[in-house]
């Protein structure tokens, strides 16, 4: 789907589900429920990251690798970046890592767990990284794309 494609109610969908994720990430996973609430909002703020970068331009593709858990990792996810890498690039190291584990994340876990290696390594810390890496991406490219520009701009506010 094109950025042209999308009116500012499907953006306020999707940017919705990031929103969730501004009280979510705070949530004990202790608590069955809760954490249970925690793990669907995860899944959904990184399926809907993954659909934003692919409208950005940035997409990754993971199908038949085994990442290893070492100093590697990163090049690793760099390296599946198949559209759009000089733009992950320009995020600072640790974004790039963040941005990176969700989209692996969204992919293998979510999307496509038959694919195998399901292990990641999103946690709180780093879907707030990412959330905030694509919210900038997208308020650079509001005013280019008029639905995006017809949403309220609170929706583009970084994390705190």
């Amino acid at each position: 789907m094109s950025a042209t494609n999308l009116r500012p109610d499907d953006w306020e969908h999707r940017l919705h589900v990031l929103w969730a994720w501004r009280k979510w990430r705070h949530v004990s996973t202790s608590d069955r429920d809760e954490g249970a609430t925690y793990r669907a909002v995860l899944d959904g703020c990184a399926v809907t990251l993954r659909a934003l970068c692919g409208i950005l331009g940035v997409e990754c593709q993971f199908r038949n690798q085994t990442l290893s858990d070492g100093q590697n990792r990163i090049q690793e996810l760099l390296d599946s970046c198949k559209t759009g890498k000089p733009k992950v690039l320009a995020l600072s190291h640790e974004n790039q890592r963040c941005l990176l584990e969700v989209l692996y994340l969204a992919n293998r876990a979510v999307a496509h767990p038959s694919d195998g290696s399901l292990d990641h390594k999103v946690g709180p810390h780093e879907m707030t990284l990412a959330i905030n890496a694509v919210l900038d991406w997208l308020a650079s490219k509001r005013s280019q794309w008029p639905a995006l520009k017809n949403v309220p701009t609170e929706f583009l506010d970084p994390i705190q």
